[in-house]
């Protein structure tokens, strides 16, 4: 008989998918929460985008893309260019981000979308600014539902570019701007050629790259607010055609996509590594959080909201009901995993809970644990991991080599 696509332990996860990714299908296991690599996404959602390259293991970002239409009329013509996601723009962000081992998906047109899914052509705005409701209506109407809490959802349009909560304060939700309207349209020409670059095809491409990459960061949580870091979002600098001397020799060590000194610089797509160090450079990635669009953000952004350098946005008080911490359980498990991390480079703190009273709660799993990453981001706490303890007192969690050797004696 074919069991795979049963469910014996009722978590909501069939056995195929459990056997594949070392999970013991005939024990409960709390799916709906747990999230072992840190992304975002609990197994559950793992499990429903597994047709789609879900691993629970890597850390995996998925977007929708929508684009606006254009404006009508002659102004509409001469002054507002057709929207696009280039491929080029698109797999430069694939590759950034693959190369320090977290898996981008974009959906601008899969054929196998719901109903408004990725490659909707929306209606023209002229203007869509983070206080003016409209990203709401868009993300209400052409953002299923079912996706939600899975998708990022990345509008390109025109009128401001921004990383904003669209509902309970989540930052899942981006608008990349194109140029609309005469003036902007002059800025972005004189700025090309004052420095001497023309608005080739690269560009643009590479262009709409670093913005779109820019916002993905703040989504993950690295922002002037998570890191305490002057550079990233910084104005000071007065004008990107000739900036402030003090500013190049201090912020200009900073060799960033969310250092707006380098906004449109081709040879400057992607974040920095912190290669020239404290204090006037960081490495954005070490600090990369994934999970960081799923949590309410503390702070409310109001109308021209402007970076607060310093406060936190995440701050959790992690609490488990019905278990207590275990500091001698936690000692085991630190020795058990090693130096091993789930989020690689990133260190990680570890945190073992027990189950209160086991015999009101006899199929509940005896132990938990919980990760941390060791970033200035993020406080949060992210269930990995369910197991039990045997008679000596020892950790014990599933393995489908034990249970094989077990059953094959």
């Amino acid at each position: 008989m074919d069991d795979s696509k049963l469910d014996p332990d009722g978590d909501g996860i069939p056995t195929a998918w459990e056997w594949k990714w070392g999970y013991d299908p005939f024990t409960w296991d709390d799916h709906e929460r747990l999230d072992p690599d840190l992304d975002g996404l609990s197994n559950i959602e793992e499990y429903q985008m597994a047709n789609w390259f879900a691993d629970p293991f890597i850390q995996d970002i998925y977007y929708e893309v929508d684009v606006m239409g254009r404006g009508k009329g002659f102004r509409g013509l001469l002054f507002d260019p057709p929207h696009y996601l280039y491929e080029e723009s698109k797999q430069g962000i694939i590759e950034r981000f693959a190369e320090h081992n977290i898996q981008v998906f974009i959906d601008d047109g899969w054929p196998n979308s719901p109903k408004h899914g990725g490659g909707d052509i929306l209606p023209h705005i002229n203007k869509i600014s983070q206080d003016s409701g409209m990203m709401l209506q868009f993300y209400n109407n052409y953002f299923p539902d079912e996706r939600k809490g899975i998708f990022r959802y990345l509008v390109i349009g025109h009128g401001g570019g921004f990383q904003h909560p669209s509902k309970n304060n989540v930052y899942d939700t981006i608008q990349i701007s194109y140029p609309s309207g005469k003036l902007q349209l002059l800025q972005q020409i004189t700025l090309y050629f004052t420095l001497a670059r023309l608005p080739t095809s690269r560009g643009v491409r590479v262009s709409l790259g670093e913005a779109i990459l820019h916002e993905m960061a703040h989504s993950c949580s690295i922002d002037a607010d998570n890191c305490a870091f002057g550079g990233i979002d910084n104005v000071s600098y007065a004008n990107p055609i000739f900036p402030k001397k003090e500013y190049v020799e201090t912020w200009g060590q900073y060799v960033s996509v969310m250092n707006y000194l380098y906004a449109n610089v081709p040879n400057v797509f992607d974040l920095s590594n912190g290669q020239n160090g404290p204090p006037y450079d960081q490495n954005d990635w070490g600090l990369v959080f994934c999970g960081y669009f799923k949590h309410n953000a503390n702070l409310i952004e109001e109308p021209y909201y402007a970076p607060q350098g310093g406060k936190s946005l995440v701050q959790s008080e992690w609490r488990v009901t019905g278990y207590t911490y275990d500091a001698n359980l936690t000692e085991k498990f630190v020795q058990y995993i090693g130096d091993y991390s789930p989020v690689d480079p990133i260190k990680v703190n570890w945190s073992v809970y027990k189950l209160i009273d086991k015999e009101k709660n006899p199929n509940q799993p005896e132990i938990k644990v919980f990760v941390q990453p060791k970033i200035k981001t993020t406080q949060l706490w992210v269930p990995y991991q369910n197991g039990d303890l045997d008679s000596q007192g020892n950790l014990q969690f599933y393995s489908f080599d034990a249970l094989l050797k077990e059953k094959t004696k």
